[in-house]
């Protein structure tokens, strides 16, 4: 598996609209992308920061909407507003755990 972290800075005061956004408008395309497994979005309202982390199947599907993709930029697009700037990184996910519920 592979995920994708962006780290962003928000501009402040938009951190509820961009939740919103978020939610209701990037999240339904990332679910279409082939290969996509979960996404989490960490909110720091006092710092006015955001970091969302998305996994993958492969490193091929990660790479497949990575920063040089269609996709990518259109969800960017979609943030731009409310983002001061963002930083994107690529990761192996070499361990992950989930506790029954």
């Amino acid at each position: 598996m592979h995920a994708r972290t962006i780290a962003a800075k928000l501009v402040p005061g938009t951190a509820d609209e961009a939740l919103r956004v978020f939610r209701d408008e990037v999240m339904p395309i990332v679910r279409e992308q082939p290969g996509y497994i979960s996404s989490s979005l960490f909110l720091d309202r006092e710092n006015n920061k955001a970091i969302t982390l998305s996994i993958w199947e492969s490193e091929d599907a990660e790479a497949a909407t990575s920063t040089s993709s269609e996709y990518l930029k259109g969800v960017v697009a979609k943030m731009s507003s409310y983002l001061v700037n963002r930083g994107v990184d690529s990761w192996e996910v070499a361990v992950e755990d989930h506790q029954a519920h």
